[in-house]
């Protein structure tokens, strides 16, 4: 019979993606921190899965330590870089909106002094004693 074995390749051909791994989590972590709604579910979290996955096949390639390196980061460090995207998220769109305008807070009553009341005039004239009226 033959020495080759044909039903396991060695691990030299196959090498573990580690780089691919961490490649894959630092584009899912960006995801998460674009202050754009809907980026972090649509895109970080399917990467995540997908880093997650590949952790487990380093795992399974020998490379055990860096497998549950890549897993903690994908399992801890991710939803904690997720919710402070979105806390990014929430400041970025806090403050979009804010516009100081004085006619949109309600009528400006302007307030005016009261009008002068007009008085009859009291004019008193002084005649003369030698003077008749005409």
């Amino acid at each position: 019979m033959s020495d080759i074995n044909t039903v396991s390749p060695s691990k030299a051909l196959r090498p573990a993606p580690v780089a691919l791994t961490w490649g894959v989590l630092v584009v899912a972590w960006g995801a998460f921190l674009l202050p754009q709604a809907g980026t972090g579910l649509l895109v970080g979290w399917p990467l995540n899965l997908v880093a997650f996955c590949l952790a487990i096949v380093i795992m399974v390639r020998g490379r055990t330590v860096a497998g549950i390196l890549a897993m903690a980061a994908s399992l801890v460090v991710s939803p904690l870089i997720y919710l402070f995207g979105l806390l990014v998220l929430l400041l970025a769109t806090s403050f979009s909106d804010v516009d100081i305008d004085i006619q949109e807070s309600g009528p400006v009553y302007e307030h005016h002094a009261p009008a002068p009341v007009e008085t009859p005039s009291l004019q008193m004239t002084a005649r003369s004693l030698g003077q008749r009226e005409i």
